[in-house]
């Protein structure tokens, strides 16, 4: 989530893309925001005669599932509107006591009432059951920094870091695509907490990377930063073109690895090894999921394919201490664990 139009950045912009004039935020929230509210009125109003319409054919089918569909986007925009309200509240009061302190403690919990607020009901509308297993971090006041590599493979499971890691106190810092800013909500919050937006496709590369260890390198106790080094969402033909590609122009070990994972793409290097070489003391948090990715395809989800699933969540927590300081090594521990997350995925989709 996250300014009012026009709100002022509490530090130098160190979440915003990095060319981003204030003008140009102005001009896309100013398209996105009122877009968002005429959705939800129009949905809201047009809702009884909707839900007619999709119980019919949810009786042709047997199942419910255009008519959940249907209620859950229609939350989804009510949640938006609210949080849009209640965050541009938080900057009006920001601008009249301008405390810091409690302006980032306010949209942080903003942030994680809305993201788990959304999950929780998902799981009652779509009848998703979530189950978790392996290792988490410690808690506490003294709890150590983290970096966390999460499985992608579909804009759900963003929230899924907030989901597990806010309960336990810990501040998220996401790396996301550039793109998420068009959902206004997590533009303005977003850009109000330390984040870092960066381009899709490789585009302003070194940029990019310098954003990233910027945002890592003030990490302290019970911060978070949350990357996904696959770069993008996982689908069979992004394996079998990353596949080809580094069959034809690879290093022999990337095209193994890759050729190795059957339902998750192999991690970018560049990024995920950089922070570990760099890593100023932060553990390693390793986050494997299934079950949500119908939710990266709108056919999927018309079809159904997300209702009833069981989202299974496989965390591994790594001590700073017990983490190579050798560059292969690190490459080879990434390889590794990456292989093991694919494991667990095609374990449970079997």
């Amino acid at each position: 989530m996250a300014a009012a139009p026009g709100s002022p950045p509490l530090t130098p912009s160190p979440s915003a893309p990095a060319r981003e004039s204030l003008l140009r935020r102005l001009r896309r929230r100013l398209v996105t925001i009122p877009l968002v509210f005429a959705a939800t009125t129009l949905l809201t109003v047009l809702l009884p005669l909707l839900l007619l319409g999709t119980g019919l054919v949810d009786l042709l089918r047997r199942r419910l599932v255009l008519t959940r569909g249907l209620l859950f986007f229609t939350g989804f925009l009510l949640f938006e509107s609210v949080a849009i309200c209640g965050i541009t509240l938080l900057w009006v009061i920001h601008l009249l006591y301008r405390n810091r302190d409690w302006f980032e403690r306010a949209n942080r919990t903003a942030q994680t009432l809305f993201t788990t607020g959304l999950y929780r009901m998902g799981e009652r509308l779509l009848s998703l059951q979530t189950h978790c297993e392996g290792t988490l971090p410690p808690t506490g006041p003294n709890a150590p920094p983290l970096l966390v590599f999460i499985r992608h493979c579909s804009t759900a499971d963003t929230v899924l870091p907030v989901v597990l890691l806010a309960p336990l106190g810990y501040r998220l810092r996401y790396v996301l695509k550039r793109e998420l800013l068009l959902d206004p909500c997590l533009d303005i919050v977003g850009l109000r907490l330390r984040n870092y937006f960066v381009a899709r496709g490789g585009k302003e590369t070194e940029e990019d990377l310098r954003g990233v260890l910027d945002l890592a390198s003030d990490l302290s106790h019970r911060d978070a930063l949350v990357i996904y080094p696959e770069g993008t969402r996982f689908s069979p033909s992004k394996r079998r073109h990353i596949l080809e590609r580094l069959q034809k122009h690879g290093p022999p070990d990337s095209y193994q690895l890759a050729a190795s994972l059957q339902h998750t793409l192999p991690p970018l290097l560049r990024g995920p090894l950089t922070l570990l070489r760099q890593n100023p003391g932060a553990d390693l948090l390793l986050i494997g999921h299934v079950g949500l990715d119908a939710a990266g395809s709108l056919a999927a989800l018309l079809r159904g394919d997300l209702f009833g699933q069981t989202v299974r969540i496989f965390t591994e927590h790594i001590p700073f201490a017990q983490l190579p300081t050798d560059p292969s090594e690190q490459r080879a521990l990434l390889g590794q664990k990456w292989q093991q997350l694919d494991a667990f995925v095609g374990r449970f989709r079997r």
